[in-house]
């Protein structure tokens, strides 16, 4: 007697934004279309859920409360699979996956249309940090790649699927120079003593909820919360003068950064959005000297982006050390003249930490001192190797592209940014990075770190990568040598990454060890270290 197979259900978790998800759905639909066949071939029904609606035109979970009104049909203990192939809120599910009884499966789409294998990391990482249990899977062709398939039946059978962890190596294990060790301890004192300040405005930006670190932790290794309002920023915006915000444009232009200006305030970028920009600039470096902050994080996304334009361009800037003075109103001094003023984007704590860290190293060691974080956005074989599209909104430093002369500002995408603004664009030059992600999973800080290198490529082959992606956003093109796709996608503890230019994985690793951090060092790195 042939025994019944429990039904699977396919969940399609997608943004907050109506119009990202009826501009993504045909994407999500052939997904599913995929996924569906996979699983017949395997012999399983499924039941997708919540199905389209013909009034949004789309069929994705847009909020938690309607996650949780679709999760109330779910059988408890039925096996779900959570559908990624666009950006999506993890929050909308994850507090329905927190009190679910049976398996579950993230499974993505690794393709760069839009960041559906990002939103797949973004969700591990927030179960992780929910300490819940669940699985990861990706495919670019779902029924045709056998390792897929292979895992798929894997699951459905057992519930889990495991991988190959071999790429990480504990630092506990591995060997550092005794004058590293004596370095990461005396910078790791100083830290614990005066301590790094993180600020961190309205956390829990776009359902990233591996952006938020518990508060005891941060502080038990010497860099507390100082927890701040947006909206407190808009009204600090409100007080920096046209003309302070024209004076910081101006030397924009007179440094030879190039602006993709239009007249259509609503599909190009027009004077008013980026004097708002150049205003949130003088803003949030006055936050950070009125609160004595190591870095600031700026979330932008759900709150400001209906009340400002895009915060991207004024990232980017206070990230580089080149940038326009920025007085003081009340001390009447320049703020942090030739330093980096560390912003974390979309407000991730995650990578503040290792910014902070690394900004404290790359100074100390007298090299350039400039980091950001990246979506792991996509990647493929370049030249025999394979090279990940590193992307994020347009934060970035214009020092990892080689000067302000060869950084661009777009409009921001009106799917996601109504209100304009542009971006910090550029291509990373090539050169050795240092790589960081810190966390909190199942309870318990760490840091994944390792080397890779931003490669050279002729000039097709990086629009392409551009268009297949975002082509209005920065882009770097990273190799790291044992941390290719199915070592990251498998492991990786966000959907973003931080670099930083130079080696410094060894001075890194000891500050942690010396912080109390547990540290994973990930790729062939890890091998010259033993």
């Amino acid at each position: 007697m042939a025994v019944k197979r429990q039904k699977i259900y396919l969940i399609s978790n997608g943004d907050f934004r109506d119009l990202a998800c009826e501009t993504c759905w045909p994407k999500q639909q052939e997904t599913i279309d995929s996924v569906t066949r996979a699983f017949d071939i395997l012999g399983y029904e499924v039941e997708v859920l919540p199905g389209y609606d013909e009034t949004t035109r789309h069929g994705f979970i847009t909020k938690q409360c309607l996650g949780a009104e679709i999760f109330s049909r779910v059988e408890s203990k039925a096996p779900v699979v959570i559908l990624l192939s666009i950006w999506a809120y993890a929050h909308h599910v994850a507090s329905s996956l927190q009190t679910h009884g049976g398996p579950i499966l993230l499974l993505g789409n690794f393709d760069g249309t839009w960041p559906g294998l990002v939103a797949l990391l973004n969700h591990s990482a927030t179960l992780s940090r929910l300490c819940v249990e669940h699985s990861r899977l990706w495919s670019d062709n779902f029924a045709a790649d056998k390792k897929f398939m292979d895992r798929l039946k894997g699951w459905c059978e057992n519930g889990t699927i495991e991988y190959d962890m071999s790429h990480l190596a504990a630092a506990d294990t591995l060997k550092i120079a005794p004058e590293t060790d004596s370095f990461g301890k005396e910078l790791a004192n100083e830290i614990i003593n005066k301590k790094r300040i993180i600020g961190q405005l309205d956390p829990g930006c776009m359902g990233m909820l591996n952006a938020l670190i518990n508060p005891a932790k941060l502080g038990s290794i010497g860099m507390p919360l100082e927890l701040l309002s947006q909206s407190d920023l808009v009204a600090e915006m409100a007080t920096v003068s046209d003309q302070e915000a024209q004076g910081h444009l101006d030397w924009l232009v007179k440094e030879g950064t190039w602006f993709d200006w239009g007249v259509n305030q609503f599909e190009e970028l027009v004077h008013s959005q980026v004097l708002e920009q150049m205003k949130m600039y003088s803003a949030a470096a006055r936050y950070a000297q009125r609160f004595g902050l190591a870095a600031i994080g700026i979330p932008y996304q759900v709150g400001l982006v209906r009340c400002v334009a895009a915060s991207d361009l004024a990232e980017g800037m206070l990230n580089n050390s080149e940038r326009p003075d920025v007085f003081d109103p009340v001390l009447k001094e320049v703020i942090r003249r030739g330093k980096p003023i560390i912003h974390f984007n979309e407000g991730d704590v995650g990578s503040g930490v290792p910014q902070v860290l690394m900004n404290d190293i790359y100074e100390r060691k007298n090299m350039e001192p400039e980091t950001t974080l990246h979506d792991i956005r996509w990647g493929r074989e370049y030249e025999g190797k394979f090279v990940w599209v590193l992307e994020i909104s347009g934060g970035a430093p214009p020092a990892h592209f080689g000067g302000w002369s060869k950084t661009k500002v777009y409009r921001q995408p009106p799917m996601y940014f109504p209100l304009g603004g542009g971006s910090c664009s550029g291509v990373s030059k090539p050169g050795v990075i240092t790589w960081a992600r810190f966390y909190e999973s199942f309870g318990e800080i760490g840091m994944d770190c390792g080397v890779g290198e931003v490669l050279p490529m002729d000039e097709d082959e990086v629009q392409e990568r551009l268009n297949k992606t975002t082509a209005e956003w920065p882009i770097a093109n990273v190799h790291i040598s044992g941390y290719d796709r199915d070592q990251c996608m498998s492991t990786h503890m966000s959907n973003h990454i931080t670099i930083g230019y130079g080696d410094i994985l060894e001075e890194l690793i000891a500050t942690c060890s010396h912080l109390g951090i547990p540290v994973r060092v990930a790729g062939d790195v890890k091998d010259t270290l033993t």
